[in-house]
């Protein structure tokens, strides 16, 4: 065991570039100065490369059930009220769950949140595959898998951007956390919708677990503890006072902007086949290029490209800069996109849509990291908690409001859907509004 534990600090001293490239060479001093800041930069680089794959590992559960609920929904005997809340008990779990874990961190290591939160993803996963019998104990299972997932993103972004010292290197690490999170959802579609129809489901949710398990041994190897304690350690009982962060404006701008965000994203991802299935069936669908579920699937890697662009962006014009004008230019696309589909028909509206959701996450990335950057003196864990939080917050009533608005007006028109996606760019523009304002 002790054997192990010094190989596991081998390993990730190679990887921060502690216990390398120290000696003087022919250059002298300076010389190894600058080789020794060179090494450590490479070395960041390949500890990034090794978190954000062991979170996209992580991920692969993510949509699983979600990509198969038309089969758990007829094999489990299912209500559709029943499948949706299974499918959104995840994000229930998560949205209780972040808050109190993101805290934990500003006096914890957040390593020790993160490995906690890679074990239960694990144990959540082995159980869907194996245990899972029907509404009761699939819904508490996602729950805890939610839980579990809360516990490695937020906490696992803080304890990689701690272990990086260059701000740009930071920047750019944020970028690619946040599209391995992104990567890890799409390949989720993918992984369930090829595994499943040839094995069964079981088997499918059995190689995620493995997978899982290949991320918390990655997690063990290569997530860097804290290297210096946080400048003020708050104590337990203000560890969860969330006042000073509600009465910091900058980063309430960039909590409420996250809110607005996620609410726009996730009412288009949870309503667009339903609107292409619509578009397809009031006649100009017979020439489509691909059915629905394709194009949800497309748009959901679209996601992953339009991150990377944006934390390019981010650093060449700004992140403030950039927030405002992706957030500006998705709800305007948002509100275009029923007028599209009733104009131009069905191939035309599923292109719209993969560009759409390229926009909505082209500031992803710059909106967590200004939040990051503008979190209130030792409470940067608290702040990334509502961050968070706020913004499933927001992913839940963007899809719900969607509905109620059809179930008030219909969905057999374009006027119709024009007015149900009108409530999606509202939302937006009211998480644009605070950036704007209050935002830096």
């Amino acid at each position: 065991m002790h054997q192990f534990a010094r190989r596991r600090r081998t390993i990730h001293g190679w990887l921060t570039g502690e216990g390398k490239c120290c000696g003087i060479r022919d250059g002298g001093i300076d010389a190894a100065i600058d080789s020794r800041s060179s090494c450590r930069v490479m070395d960041q680089r390949l500890l990034i490369a090794a978190i954000c794959v062991a979170q996209t590992l992580s991920m692969l559960g993510a949509n699983g059930y979600t990509t198969l609920l038309p089969l758990f929904r007829s094999e489990w005997q299912l209500t559709n009220a029943q499948a949706g809340w299974i499918a959104g008990s995840q994000y229930f779990g998560f949205m209780l769950a972040v808050p109190v874990l993101s805290a934990l961190t500003d006096r914890f290591d957040p390593r020790r949140v993160v490995l906690a939160g890679s074990a239960l993803v694990v144990v959540t996963s082995y159980a869907f595959a194996y245990w899972a019998e029907g509404f009761t104990s699939a819904l508490l299972i996602r729950g805890f898998y939610g839980a579990g997932f809360a516990a490695t993103y937020m906490p696992g972004l803080r304890a990689l951007v701690e272990a990086i010292d260059d701000p740009k290197l930071k920047a750019r690490a944020t970028t690619w956390y946040l599209v391995s999170f992104s990567t890890g959802v799409a390949l989720s579609i993918l992984v369930a919708g090829q595994i499943a129809p040839v094995f069964g489901w079981r088997l499918a949710f059995g190689f995620v677990a493995a997978m899982a398990a290949l991320a918390f041994a990655m997690n063990f190897l290569f997530v860097p503890g804290r290297r210096k304690p946080p400048i003020v350690v708050p104590t337990l009982r203000d560890l969860f006072d969330y006042r000073p962060v509600l009465r910091h404006k900058p980063a309430m701008a960039y909590i409420i902007g996250q809110c607005g965000h996620t609410w726009e994203a996730l009412a288009l991802v949870s309503w667009m086949v339903a609107y292409l299935a619509y578009i397809a069936e009031s006649g100009s669908g017979a020439s489509a290029w691909l059915k629905p579920t394709d194009v949800a699937t497309l748009a959901a890697f679209a996601a992953i490209p339009a991150s990377l662009l944006g934390g390019e962006l981010a650093a060449r014009i700004g992140r403030r800069r950039l927030v405002l004008i992706g957030m500006a230019i998705s709800c305007l696309g948002t509100l275009c996109l029923p007028w599209v589909g009733g104009g131009l028909g069905y191939n035309a509206v599923a292109v719209f849509l993969v560009v759409l959701m390229g926009l909505a996450y082209i500031d992803s990335p710059a909106m967590t990291a200004s939040l990051v950057a503008n979190a209130p003196e030792g409470r940067a864990g608290a702040a990334m908690g509502l961050h968070t939080s706020l913004g499933f917050a927001g992913g839940f009533l963007g899809p719900w409001i969607v509905g109620v608005m059809l179930d008030a007006v219909g969905h057999q028109s374009t006027q119709h859907w024009a007015l149900a996606f009108a409530t999606v760019a509202v939302a937006g523009m009211m998480g644009w509004l605070p950036v704007l304002r209050w935002g830096r």
